[in-house]
């Protein structure tokens, strides 16, 4: 998907004003070898509309194993040694619920989740502006109020890698800032569509972080690795998830080796 055109010059303008000499100022050192990672990194779960109909046999798996969930304010809070995760965390995050319109199924997954006394994150897809779309953001912000973490999944949905730094601004900033003003509780988290964090390779795009890092973001969600922190990490720290399975059985096996990923 490519990023729209029109008006995107007077967005530009604005977000250049936003720190644009900070790049090259944070570059995370992305350690996730277990050997020099005391930090284990929560199973991670990747839903999407799609995989509604596998929710409630995986929750209640997870639920009779004594799993319980935690968002990324969570795992922020024990990396810091602030507060400590349950012996049996799971983050639940939730693709593509957008601020233009809220397809039914995300509210009923949001339901499910809640059912068995869960809460997880939702990555918004910020297509419209709070003052364009105050409805939809007064139904996203209902979701904060009920315990949900709303983390930015960009502007447009789009592939990170091949974008100029001033489009990744509008994919990232601009898209962390409306989460802020829409909810009234700034995001923690990129979710990266695709999980397309790499230049080339498995070689990391250092642009990404560094814009993640001017909206004050504290993590970079992709897919593959990410399953320790290590302790020279600095912010944003890259973590990884897995997606859902062909039924919970294989979805729960995903959990249980999730980091044995080297």
């Amino acid at each position: 998907m490519t990023i729209r055109r029109s008006s995107q010059m007077t967005r530009r303008a604005f977000l250049g004003m936003l720190g644009g000499s900070a790049l090259g100022a944070v570059l995370p050192n992305l350690i996730s070898s277990a050997e020099n990672t005391p930090f284990r990194v929560p199973p991670t779960l990747m839903f999407h509309t799609k995989d509604r109909w596998k929710m409630p046999r995986i929750l209640a798996w997870l639920r009779d194993e004594g799993y319980e969930s935690v968002g990324y304010a969570d795992v922020l809070s024990a990396l810091e040694g602030k507060s400590a995760l349950p012996e049996k965390p799971v983050t639940l995050t939730i693709d593509d619920i957008a601020s233009n319109y809220i397809q039914p199924y995300f509210l009923a997954m949001a339901d499910e989740v809640e059912k068995v006394g869960y809460r997880g994150v939702f990555g918004v897809v910020t297509r419209h502006s709070p003052t364009r779309n105050p409805k939809v953001w007064a139904q996203l912000r209902e979701l904060v109020e009920r315990g949900w973490e709303l983390d930015t999944h960009t502007t447009h949905h789009s592939l990170l890698p091949p974008l100029s730094v001033a489009d990744l601004r509008e994919e990232i900033v601009e898209s962390a800032q409306w989460i802020a003003e829409g909810t009234g509780r700034a995001p923690l988290t990129l979710i990266v569509p695709y999980g397309a964090v790499y230049k080339r390779g498995r070689e990391f795009d250092p642009r990404i972080f560094e814009v993640a890092a001017e909206a004050n973001l504290a993590f970079v969600v992709g897919i593959v690795g990410g399953r320790f922190i290590g302790a020279e990490s600095s912010a944003p720290h890259y973590v990884g998830r897995v997606g859902i399975g062909t039924d919970h059985v294989q979805t729960a096996w995903w959990i249980e080796h999730f980091h044995r990923e080297s």
